[in-house]
């Protein structure tokens, strides 16, 4: 076992004991670093020309080592570079090889370093070109997927450790740790001031972030004045897309930030009573939007109008005997061109279209599992349809990406 560190050899002592090229390239190295060299060999390249550091010609001697932090063994033989680290063991200096089974106490790993972040890898001596390309492979990783949450948990760490009592700040940095970068972004904007507002879905395990990213900067674009973040209400499922609203409330509530709760919900059922029981002074919760008739009717009719089909045909999810579902088959009463069924029941539904436009909106927040079945362009739904001589087009878009949809929760907002 071994413990990897990152040490600051500005002004160490450094022996370096061999004159040939990989001497040079370590030598170079600990120059760069600020280490204060002195380089002994019987005989040396000639890289070594005009070296700012003392260069001595000599035979290795166990006392050469006096008075050092750190010793390099880069002769050419095995036996040489064993008995160089072995001295340094009993002097009780650290010691690095450049040859592998010398009992070095050290080992230099290739590393990258940002001013958020260091890598390191290697092989244990078996390719320092592979280290190298691993390191790449590495970094193009990090720097794409955990560069900027970095730098936004830098600053948070800076806040906490100055305003959050010192019990509370493990539990705390933990939980933002498992946060994307945009909720980090909205945490951080909110103890700026802004209006932190969760919109609330009841969850899928499908990964839905960027859907979710999206529709959280395009209420922001209208909305300067607030952060939107994603949560999911039911824990059952990935925290992939979002965070559970349980573990948002802890954060908030942990760096005192009012927040408001937003149902991206159909149906008055258990998980709006959830939320309802989660309000308090510094916790408010919106109603929930899609409850009068006229304004759902008006999100319908503009899907239907870009769809360029003549008919709209809706498939949902809630209560069969629910108010979403009483509102949805009262609708159907107003207008021959509009029909909603169940999606437990697109197997028997009688459709009253032949030969004509008919659009499917499966109608659900996110693209999760119910999305998908209802949104397949050869299930037994659209098949019925075709048969009757229909042309089907079935709308690739979830609620919160179809525009009627969006301005209105964004314009619900308010």
């Amino acid at each position: 076992m071994s413990l990897c560190v990152q040490l600051s050899l500005q002004g160490v002592a450094v022996l370096v004991i061999g004159g040939g090229r990989i001497a040079y390239r370590k030598c170079c190295q600990l120059e760069q670093e600020g280490a204060e060299l002195v380089v002994i060999a019987k005989q040396f390249d000639a890289c070594f020309q005009g070296a700012a550091y003392p260069c001595i010609t000599d035979s290795y001697r166990p006392q050469q080592l006096q008075g050092k932090m750190l010793v390099l063994a880069c002769c050419d033989d095995l036996i040489s570079n064993r008995q160089i680290c072995e001295d340094a063991k009993q002097a009780g200096i650290f010691a690095m090889s450049v040859r592998q089974n010398c009992g070095a106490s050290m080992h230099a790993l290739a590393v990258e370093e940002t001013a958020e972040y260091v890598l390191a890898a290697g092989t244990k001596g078996a390719s320092p070109l592979l280290s190298r390309q691993m390191l790449k492979e590495m970094n193009a990783v990090v720097k794409k997927n955990y560069a900027s949450r970095i730098a936004m948990l830098r600053k948070l760490r800076q806040y906490i450790l100055q305003h959050i009592q010192k019990e509370e700040r493990p539990q705390l940095l933990s939980r933002l740790v498992r946060l994307s970068q945009r909720d980090l972004y909205c945490i951080e904007q909110a103890l700026q001031g802004k209006d932190l507002q969760l919109v609330c879905f009841h969850g899928v395990k499908e990964d839905v972030s960027q859907e979710l990213e999206n529709f959280c900067a395009a209420i922001e674009q209208r909305k300067t004045n607030l952060v939107a973040a994603a949560a999911f209400l039911f824990e059952g499922v990935s925290d992939t897309s979002a965070q559970p609203v349980a573990q948002w409330l802890q954060i908030v509530k942990s760096l005192h930030i009012p927040v408001t709760l937003v149902p991206m919900l159909f149906q008055n059922g258990r998980y709006y009573s959830r939320l309802l029981s989660i309000k308090s002074e510094n916790v408010r919760v919106k109603p929930l939007m899609f409850q009068e008739r006229s304004e759902v009717w008006q999100c319908l009719q503009e899907v239907r109008r870009e769809s360029g089909c003549a008919n709209l045909l809706v498939i949902y999810h809630s209560c069969v005997d629910g108010a979403f579902s009483e509102l949805l088959q009262g609708l159907m009463k107003e207008d021959v061109h509009f029909h909603a069924v169940h999606e437990k029941q697109t197997m028997h539904c009688i459709l009253p279209w032949r030969e004509e436009s008919v659009a499917i909106l499966p109608m659900y927040m996110l693209r999760g599992s119910h999305y998908r079945k209802d949104s397949d362009g050869g299930s037994a739904l659209v098949q019925s349809l075709q048969k009757q001589n229909c042309s089907v087009h079935v709308l690739q878009a979830s609620c919160i990406e179809l525009r009627a949809f969006q301005e209105f929760i964004i314009q619900k907002m308010e």
